[in-house]
């Protein structure tokens, strides 16, 4: 555990490389089984960083979120809509776990939240844009895909209203801001792939945008963990 402990961020990039260098190789499967210990390695790693006794709830919170993005990852690894969208839940759950904690320790204060509305607004914006392209290739996945990006609109939303907190300010622009847009332009990269082209160097970006998010906002739920 204390290699996991001080090791951990390197043996996750390790990992994520790999997974990468696989998927541009095109070995399938190699790939499935890297992909699979992805989020374990950031899952050990934040466990073996957290104090035992604080925050029960906070890690309860955090953790559930951590296992249905492993789970998300299982899921598509499989082909066929049925999967994809059992995999775009798994991730919702993620999104919804994420929003949750970010709003518990800095709630939406609605007489003074302009760091919520400008990024409410900013990532409304990107969204319909987002939506507006992709309509006409989703038939029928429209629902889905629009509820799953409202999802990771407030979630990217409560991690900019951190910024009006002066003690999670520098948490919030070192790790879970630009966490949120990292997972914005995964999935967004995900949904144009699996929709209409299909480029396996697209998969990279995912991956690599993907993994980016998950690493930045396990570190950043670290050192709040911790404190």
């Amino acid at each position: 555990m204390q290699l996991i402990k001080k090791e951990g961020i390197f043996i996750f990039w390790l990992v994520l490389f790999t997974h990468c260098a696989f998927i541009y190789l095109g070995k399938e499967e190699y790939r499935q089984i890297t992909k699979l210990l992805i989020m374990p390695s950031l899952i050990l790693f934040l466990f073996a960083n957290v104090k035992k006794n604080k925050y029960p709830t906070s890690k309860f919170i955090i953790f559930t979120g951590l296992i249905f993005a492993f789970l998300g990852d299982a899921l598509l690894l499989k082909s066929g809509s049925q999967w994809f969208i059992s995999g775009m839940i798994a991730f919702l759950i993620t999104h919804i776990c994420y929003t949750i904690f970010f709003l518990r320790i800095a709630k939406v204060k609605f007489t003074n939240a302009t760091e919520f509305a400008i990024a409410a607004v900013v990532v409304s914006v990107i969204s319909v844009k987002i939506l507006q392209f992709l309509t006409p290739y989703l038939g029928d996945m429209k629902l889905p895909v629009k509820i799953y990006v409202a999802a990771i609109s407030v979630m990217a939303a409560t991690a900019a209203n951190l910024l009006g907190n002066k003690l999670l300010k520098i948490l919030a622009t070192s790790f879970f801001i630009p966490g949120a847009v990292l997972f914005m332009v995964s999935d967004a990269t995900l949904a144009v792939n699996y929709f209409i082209y299909h480029e396996p160097f697209l998969d990279v970006v995912v991956m690599m945008s993907y993994g980016y998010a998950q690493c930045l906002m396990v570190q950043g739920f670290a050192r709040y963990l911790r404190s």
